[in-house]
């Protein structure tokens, strides 16, 4: 899916369309994150590009968003069925 904003030029001032729509994407990733719609596999996934796992939880506690921990052992190998 494809989704289309119109982002006055005014904010590109101090980085490129890229580098924001990066920024975008990892913000709305760490939110989604921090309300646990998405795990961190799929926040990469949402994210795209070159970004690992360690990268994204880094950021995640830059923002002081707490890492999720699992409640289960099927929740914890759904995550990791999910990246195989």
């Amino acid at each position: 899916m494809q989704l289309t904003l119109n982002i006055p030029e005014k904010y590109l001032i101090y980085q490129s369309p890229t580098e924001l729509i990066h920024l975008l994407k990892l913000n709305t990733a760490i939110d989604l994150y921090h309300h646990g719609r998405l795990s961190t596999g799929a926040a990469l996934e949402f994210i795209g590009g070159n970004m690992d796992r360690y990268e994204f939880l880094y950021e995640c506690c830059k923002w002081g968003v707490e890492l999720q921990t699992y409640e289960s052992t099927e929740e914890l190998q759904a995550e990791i069925d999910w990246r195989l």
